[in-house]
């Protein structure tokens, strides 16, 4: 059983250390990408100056144009457009971040203050929206046009997985087969557009093209996963975010939903009063949090949800293996493994 995601002091540096090594043979692209994320702050008003400074001015892991920097690089692709498509990836990815620190509230991420939490959401909103909108823009400049298709459709299957994940929001009787939908949409489907993307441009056959789609949709879900669990168990240094918050905003996670599979019905009527009291802004003792974290881990459901997570991530894998070996193919076996034991 996975006891705990609480790390050494020294952790967090070891952690980016690994993924450091992982996108060694792009680290140039990498860059690249983001300078030129660092040249959309450059907008024409102060306010879209100081909003871009908020969010894509400070990038995260890049783990996303990482992946396709990767893809690419393994076939020898190394026309310009994949600066500009690797960056055009990780403006969605902002976009939607933010976005999602509005619906949720979010005051932190990555241990900062939020657009939501400096701005207020009414400009968060709008900065959200010229990011998805501005992204899709450049993409119709590209001279393959497929990008720009790609790139709206997996827009498109994030917000609806975000609208489906809103609806079912304090339903303690979400299916499990509803939350792999959700995060199908809302977390996987850039993954696998990253895959499509990356075959598209480097040329690829069909056939391989679909085990690249197939790679990185599982690898979102493998993402997903692993960030539900970070939620309960991770350490609040690491994540950038409170532990909990995910059941404090409503959103019930796959190990929420496979708990509640074995509890007795006193037990799920107290987790359904401690939800109604979390849905009115009640606050709650801190012992509460960590009784609900051992009630979930009694239950298996933890150790259960991170087993999915590990047999994903070998299915990832196992999408790599028509690829020639190289360093690109190396550091993307890797990637998953980052993916599936990361910290933050």
């Amino acid at each position: 059983m996975i006891k705990s995601y609480t790390l050494s002091p020294n952790r967090k540096s070891e952690s980016d250390a690994s993924l450091v090594s992982i996108f060694a043979p792009v680290r140039s692209e990498l860059q690249a990408v983001e300078n030129q994320l660092l040249g959309w702050s450059k907008a024409s008003s102060q306010s879209m100056i100081a909003m871009a400074r908020q969010t894509i001015s400070r990038p995260g892991k890049l783990i996303r144009p990482g992946l396709f920097l990767l893809i690419t690089g393994h076939f020898g692709y190394q026309e310009k457009d994949r600066i500009e498509t690797a960056a055009t990836i990780e403006a969605i990815h902002v976009a939607s971040l933010i976005h999602d620190d509005i619906i949720d509230g979010s005051a932190l991420r990555r241990g900062k203050a939020t657009a939501l939490k400096a701005f207020g959401p009414e400009f968060s909103l709008l900065f959200g929206d010229y990011l998805f909108i501005k992204s899709i823009a450049r993409a119709l400049d590209f001279k393959n046009k497929k990008i720009a298709r790609i790139l709206a459709e997996a827009s498109g299957q994030m917000i609806e997985g975000e609208i489906e994940e809103l609806s079912q929001s304090y339903n303690l009787k979400i299916s499990e087969n509803t939350y792999f939908k959700i995060i199908r949409k809302k977390t996987a489907s850039l993954f696998q557009a990253i895959g499509e993307l990356a075959a598209e441009l480097a040329g690829v056959p069909p056939d391989l093209s679909q085990e690249l789609k197939a790679y990185g949709f599982n690898l979102g879900l493998v993402y997903q996963i692993v960030d539900d669990l970070l939620d309960l168990q991770g350490d609040s240094d690491e994540t950038g975010k409170a532990r909990f918050s995910d059941w404090q905003e409503g959103r019930i996670t796959l190990p929420v939903i496979r708990a509640l599979k074995t509890w007795p019905e006193k037990q799920k009527k107290a987790a359904a009063s401690w939800l109604k009291k979390e849905k009115k802004e009640q606050k709650l003792p801190a012992d509460s949090f960590n009784n609900f974290l051992s009630e979930l881990e009694k239950s298996g459901a933890i150790s259960s949800s991170f087993r999915t997570a590990d047999k994903l991530a070998d299915k990832a894998k196992n999408y790599l293996a028509k690829l020639e070996t190289s360093p690109y193919r190396e550091s993307l076996v890797k990637l998953v493994d980052f993916v599936l034991k990361r910290k933050n």
